[in-house]
């Protein structure tokens, strides 16, 4: 594994592999200057928004659909913290759809991407690969 500091004093000859343990600090890094080059300060909190909201609404997922057993969680908890966040989601972008609908159009696309991209770079990942295989074999057994 490289640094992230040899990587690019390697001036871009390393691959993604090469930075699995801070590729989402890559991420974040590349993000954010972008985003301070294109938006004013607003659109980014609007975006964070967006982002923040839809990442707490996959943990709270997460718990119910794979963790709720193993961490004694009550079901009714996660569950309302998802409708609460939906809640507050589908006002917050009611308003931006009708104010400011290129930061919703930014969000979602920014959300495909990073999806995608990270679809390919676990299939390209021999231990992601087998740790998924892994993950949904112990599912079924449950």
């Amino acid at each position: 594994m490289l640094s992230l500091v040899q990587c690019f004093s390697k001036l871009g000859s390393c691959t993604v592999q090469d930075l699995t343990p801070n590729r989402t600090l890559v991420y974040t890094v590349i993000l954010g200057l972008i985003l301070t080059a294109f938006f004013d300060l607003s659109r980014i909190a609007a975006l964070g928004i967006v982002f923040y909201l839809i990442m707490d609404i996959a943990i709270h997922w997460g718990v119910l659909r794979h963790l709720r057993i193993d961490i004694n969680a009550n079901s009714w908890v996660p569950a309302i913290a998802i409708f609460l966040d939906l809640l507050a989601l589908g006002g917050f972008v009611w308003v931006k759809l009708n104010t400011d609908p290129f930061v919703i159009g930014v969000a979602v696309a920014t959300m495909i991407a990073i999806a995608v991209s990270e679809q390919i770079f676990l299939k390209k990942s021999p231990k992601s690969a087998q740790a998924n295989q892994e993950e949904s074999h112990a599912h079924h057994h449950h």
